[in-house]
């Protein structure tokens, strides 16, 4: 696989970008918490008259150093506009954002990034305010007590393939989240986002107010959702599309949060369908 192009964030730490193959004009493929950009290329092989680019934002993958945890997502934000400074040379270019990263291109849009052409976002992560503490939520929790370390690369993905939620990933997407998802340790491999990490993007997640916000922003923006799940990005999802005054929702109720992972091919019908407006 071609090595990444190192770009440096704006506090000078590690920030890599991926060509995942393709022909055309650039599009970029903002990544989920937890994951990174690689994760997407069973996705991006079939993604059709695009040269397709995803990121990797701090904290994951091969932009992974001692960054500190985030108590918002403002952060990301930065990292994405260096990212689409570099890429979009010749004009905004569309982004295909997945949980955390399609909320980050809203944030970036909401503070003034205008070389962003729109956004094909599937299930943004903008929840509506509640009185919950963050600190408290399930997927966070659960997070802080993730495996870190493995004896290598094969006995990592043995692990995921034998459990939910990731035993759900088509076997070349787990691969590649692995594979490249892990750096070397001296007892082996070790996730290259750190359980503490990812737990603190989850929380921050609730500290954005971006939903509130929503209405503020004038992005091109087509929201996929998977089937409709209590407690699940997929509940607020038509909430989000509604609130976004040029926002259009397209429902796959055969997928679920992770139906980039399970099913790129048909995931990427519906990307393609959604990508035709800017071409």
């Amino acid at each position: 696989m071609t090595p990444p192009v190192m770009l440096r964030r704006r506090d000078g730490g590690p920030l890599a970008v991926h060509h995942l193959g393709g022909d055309g004009p650039p599009l970029l493929i903002s990544h989920a918490t937890g994951f990174h950009g690689r994760c997407y290329r069973s996705l991006a092989a079939h993604i059709t008259g695009w040269s397709v680019w995803a990121l990797d934002y701090r904290g994951h993958g091969a932009s992974r150093d001692d960054a500190a945890e985030p108590l918002d997502w403002w952060c990301f934000v930065d990292d994405l506009d260096v990212v689409v400074e570099h890429l979009g040379s010749d004009g905004p270019i569309p982004v295909v954002g997945h949980s955390m990263g399609a909320a980050t291109v809203l944030l970036a849009a909401l503070r003034g990034q205008d070389g962003i052409a729109g956004l094909v976002g599937f299930e943004p992560i903008a929840p509506p305010p509640s009185d919950m503490d963050p600190d408290t939520l399930p997927i966070a929790q659960g997070a802080r007590r993730r495996r870190a370390v493995f004896d290598s690369v094969e006995s990592a993905i043995a692990n995921y393939a034998s459990k939910p939620p990731l035993a759900a990933l088509a076997a070349d997407v787990l691969d590649d989240y692995v594979r490249f998802g892990t750096i070397e340790c001296d007892t082996g491999v070790e996730l290259a986002c750190r359980p503490s990490f990812e737990a603190a993007v989850f929380t921050s997640a609730h500290r954005n107010g971006l939903f509130d916000r929503l209405t503020e922003i004038d992005l091109d923006v087509t929201v996929i959702s998977g089937i409709v799940e209590e407690m699940q990005p997929s509940a607020f999802a038509s909430a989000i599309a509604e609130r976004l005054p040029n926002g259009r929702l397209i429902n796959r109720s055969d997928l679920d949060h992770f139906g980039p992972f399970v099913d790129p091919a048909s995931t990427a019908a519906t990307i393609n369908e959604a990508l035709s407006s800017y071409q």
